[in-house]
């Protein structure tokens, strides 16, 4: 089942739209379908998400006691706990590759708040 919808392009877009149907071969409406199919495709899902899951959580109940002991540090959490710690975050990623290899461990940098928020400015939002 399919429906049908009459959309009005602005003549930039068409005109992007119209030049990759002709390299391609294709009819406008196939190029834009296609378009449209692939931004909706889902994304896929890392089967361990759980376990990365479980490792963000582990890291922000910890991260009081990690700051006074290793703010500034990069930290690895493997199963909930901290295994290793190392100011260089490139040592700290060899070292957790050979001794925890295909395992999920977070590495992330001790900082003053747990999470970092970001902030995406969109530019219309600028006027």
């Amino acid at each position: 089942m399919s429906t049908q919808v009459l959309l009005e392009l602005p003549d930039d877009i068409y005109r992007q739209v119209k030049r990759v149907a002709a390299h391609t071969q294709q009819a406008v409406a196939d190029v834009l379908l296609d378009s449209i199919a692939r931004s909706f495709a889902p994304f896929p899902i890392d089967p361990r998400r759980a376990e990365m899951s479980r490792n963000g959580e582990a890291f922000v109940a910890m991260h009081p006691a990690l700051m006074k002991e290793y703010l500034g540090q990069t930290v690895a959490i493997w199963e909930g706990r901290l295994v290793d710690a190392d100011v260089d975050p490139v040592a700290l990623l060899q070292r957790v590759r050979q001794n925890y290899p295909n395992r999920v461990v977070l590495r992330r940098k001790v900082e003053q708040q747990p999470e970092r928020q970001l902030q995406i400015r969109h530019p219309r939002n600028f006027f």
